[in-house]
């Protein structure tokens, strides 16, 4: 083996890249050093360059301030407006005047001006404070010029006492005036001692970047020496080094012939050992084999499982398809049967016995009841089959408690049971959620409770999850969770029958179904529910003593703004148009409106604003169109003089200082004396848009400034309402028991019925005449309503019409029953 050269005659083996090296990284050292020199000198230089360019600006701001003080005198005295030319121009702002860019001439107004000082002074704590006294004089400079003009405007033609006004004034002026000077002159002062601070650093800096280049200097040419003696010292040494090397070659070579007779051992070795290893290589391969086969299996095994799951699949499909079709063919002579037997309840006529109008109710009941079973169980397949549709949006919680109120305080009443609602205070005032699918689990869960107590009471309650609780869900967090709990004294369940309650038909026992009733889907539905919701339920329960059922939800998106209005334990009572927690009382009185001159028969506007300005505003324009006004300035006062005279029409501003206006339209749209009412917004809330007030009933939105032309296009949209009227109405159904039931539900309004049985027919009536209403069932025989609806667009746009957008489109199926309260499940 050749030995490897000694250690020793590194150094002398690079010595000229060595030498090369030292004196390379002088020569850097030195060109980093002058660098770096420099840069502290432009630093330095550039400081000086930043304070003449702020003393510059503090000049302008002077200038500026003195031009608008300038004018007014002589405007005062004159009533000129020729003097106010300056004062303008000092308060006009200037285009294309960045704040990055202070030294391009810019003719800037005194608010940019002052904005570009405190942007240039960013760095001085001391000019900052005094930006901002300078901005209090400033501001009271400017409102004095402003007022002293304003006011010398409005007595414009009134020469007498003009000059004695202006003699009272101006003294007061200049006060003014004389503060912001002795304002601007302390920031000059300030800016000076900074210059003299600066311009002396920038002499020192320069005297050291003399001294530092004589130093480095020097160093170089030290450094050049050493390098040059350790080259030729390094030089001598390894040729003494290499004489020893050669030395050592002699006698490695005689012990490589030694090694070499090893080396012909170690083959025989080696060729012994491969030979086994090719005995072991033929079992390995045997191995191979073995396991690719198994690996065929598993991708037979694999291929049948993907066939089991898309026969799977298709029967899933097969069910829904086969539970839509039965829906509508339930419904539609469901819907027919509820139509006629409550109008043979009704008795409109009086030819019917009172056991006949009884029997004709019991009908009406038994086919609710029915179609009640019938929602359940689609609801049921919809949520194992995974069509469920959530659509979450920010939804206040008073809302969800006020609606709920609503629907179980006359069940409450019926019962003679006591209903309790407690919202804790510290709640969000909106949760993110599917609103309708949050309600119809507190209603399944409150359904269960009133049918289960006959005496005591049951309480909702509203609250932020305790730190403690456990979730089952690991992505519940319950700093972010709501839980909304139903607590009854009812029978109880038996702690054995807790897991088996939330099986589809199941109750807590037989006599509990044959003595109270139901199918047993309603705990189940609401459990698949809550999990589709990213939520779950809890109950606790002791036979005999009551239950406590808890929801659990996400706070989602809209938790994280904590509400501001306090709420209270009792809700709003229907009646009152109240949001949940709002005491009833008289409603406070805003502006001086018409509420004590109101005669039968007047046209009635609600302006609910909190600006008495722009109310004021509008009051007298809704009074040149020939309105009596209310005026309220905040949502309770809207909410009681919506409930409490006869409102026509409404105005209504978002931004309220009680109630949140979308929480005031909710209301107003819920309850039934106040749905009918246009309402159109007005509002000048920065988050406001459109979408969200005119989904919820809202004719229209205007954004805050508004001009006198779209208030008068609000007037003329609200007068457009009420003036309008059903007459006309296209009837697109394919049964005729339907459509007998629902001419025969129409009948006595004087509506005029044109009944098409395809989609087709009905493109051809529409082409025929106008109408104000189409009412539509989903399922036709020649394509489905909501292809009906996407071709209607068109159609409905060119008479003037509001096609729909894709969002309604794509909620009609959640909110189908709302075309006729009349006929539950409408489809």
């Amino acid at each position: 083996m050749t030995p490897a050269p000694p250690r020793e005659n590194l150094l002398a083996r690079h010595a000229t890249a060595i030498a090369i090296g030292v004196i390379t990284a002088a020569f850097l050292f030195a060109a980093l050093m002058f660098v770096s020199q420099d840069a502290t000198l432009s630093r330095a230089r550039n400081w000086v360059d930043h304070t003449y360019t702020v003393r510059r600006h503090i000049s302008l701001l002077r200038d500026l301030y003195e031009n608008a003080e300038t004018g007014q005198p002589g405007y005062l005295l004159t009533g000129n407006p020729d003097f106010l030319q300056t004062y303008h121009d000092a308060l006009r702002d200037a285009r294309n005047a960045p704040l990055d860019d202070a030294r391009t001439p810019i003719r800037r107004s005194i608010r940019q001006e002052l904005a570009l000082l405190r942007h240039l002074t960013a760095d001085n704590p001391s000019q900052q404070a005094n930006l901002d006294e300078l901005d209090l004089r400033s501001q009271a400079l400017l409102d004095y010029l402003a007022s002293t003009i304003r006011a010398r405007t409005l007595r414009n033609g009134q020469q007498a006492g003009a000059a004695e006004v202006a003699e009272a004034t101006l003294a007061h002026g200049k006060y003014l005036m004389e503060r912001v000077r002795e304002q601007l002159s302390i920031m000059t002062t300030e800016e000076e001692h900074l210059l003299r601070q600066r311009q002396e650093v920038d002499a020192t800096s320069l005297g050291h970047n003399k001294w530092l280049m004589g130093i480095i200097t020097l160093i170089s040419y030290v450094a050049i020496v050493l390098a040059v003696w350790l080259y030729q010292r390094s030089r001598a040494r390894s040729l003494a080094q290499q004489r020893l090397y050669t030395r050592e070659l002699e006698q490695r070579e005689e012990e490589l012939k030694m090694q070499q007779e090893e080396l012909k051992a170690s083959n025989e070795e080696i060729e012994a050992s491969n030979e086994e290893l090719e005995e072991k290589t033929g079992a390995l391969e045997e191995q191979n084999e073995r396991i690719r086969a198994q690996a065929r299996d598993l991708e037979e095994a694999k291929r049948l499982i993907e066939e089991k799951a898309r026969e799977v699949e298709q029967s899933s499909k097969y069910k829904s398809e086969f539970l839509a079709n039965m829906s509508h063919e339930l419904r539609t002579p469901l819907n027919s049967l509820l139509i006629l037997s409550r109008g043979l309840a009704a008795n409109e006529t009086g030819n019917l016995t009172s056991e006949q109008v009884e029997e004709a109710r019991v009908i009406h009941n038994g086919g609710l009841e029915l179609l009640n079973l019938i929602n359940d169980i689609l609801d049921l397949s919809k949520v194992e089959a995974g069509k469920i549709h959530i659509i979450a949006e920010d939804t206040p919680i008073d809302a969800i408690v006020s609606h709920l109120s609503q629907s179980f305080e006359p069940v409450a009443r019926d019962k003679g049971v006591a209903f309790h609602i407690a919202c804790d205070p510290a709640l969000p005032a909106r949760l993110h959620t599917d609103a309708q699918r949050v309600e119809q689990i507190m209603k399944n869960l409150l359904s269960n409770a009133f049918k289960f107590t006959q005496q005591g009471s049951v309480t909702l309650a509203l609250e932020r999850a305790a730190e403690g609780v456990t979730l089952q869900r690991a992505d519940l967090d319950p700093a972010r969770t709501i839980e909304l709990s139903v607590t009854d004294t009812g029978i109880g369940i038996g702690e054995s029958k807790l897991k088996d309650i939330f099986e589809a038909f199941q109750q807590e026992d037989g006599s509990t179904d044959r003595h109270y009733g139901g199918t047993g889907l309603g705990l189940t539905i609401a459990r698949k529910f809550a999990q589709v919701l990213g939520g779950e339920i809890h109950v606790r329960s002791i036979k005999g003593q009551g239950s406590t059922f808890t929801l659990f939800l996400p706070l989602g998106e809209a938790g994280t703004s904590m509400a501001t209005a306090d709420r209270h334990s009792k809700p709003a009572q229907p009646e009152t148009v109240l949001p949940a927690g709002t005491e009833r009382g008289p409603a406070t009185r805003f502006l001086d409106d018409d509420r004590q001159s109101l005669k039968p028969g007047d046209r009635v506007l609600l302006i609910i604003e909190d600006d008495p300005e722009f109310a004021m505003t509008l009051m007298k324009t809704a009074r040149k169109r020939g309105y009596k006004v209310l005026a309220a300035g905040d949502g309770k006062s809207g909410l009681i003089l919506a409930a409490d005279y006869p409102v026509r029409a409404i105005l209504l501003d978002l931004r309220l200082p009680d109630i949140d206006g979308l929480n005031v339209l909710d209301q107003l749209k819920h309850a039934l004396n106040t749905r009918h009412i246009p309402v159109h917004i007005i509002s000048g809330a920065d988050d406001a848009e459109p979408f969200t007030p005119m989904r919820k009933g809202a004719v229209g939105f205007l954004a805050k400034p508004v001009a006198e032309e779209e208030i008068d296009t609000a007037f003329t949209r609200i007068e457009a309402m009420l003036r309008a009227e059903i007459k006309h109405v296209l009837l697109i159904e394919d049964d005729r028991v339907t459509q007998t039931a629902i001419r025969r539900l129409l009948g006595q309004k004087n509506i005029e019925i044109t009944v098409a049985e395809t989609g087709s027919s009905a493109f051809e009536q529409m082409k025929l005449q106008a109408f104000d209403c189409v009412i539509l069932d989903l399922s036709l025989p020649d394509m489905t309503g909501f292809e009906w609806l996407k071709l209607a667009e068109g159609v409905i746009g060119e008479d003037g019409g509001r096609p729909l957008s894709s969002t309604p489109r794509a909620t009609l199926p959640k909110r189908k029953t709302a075309i006729s309260p009349d006929i539950p499940g409408a489809s």
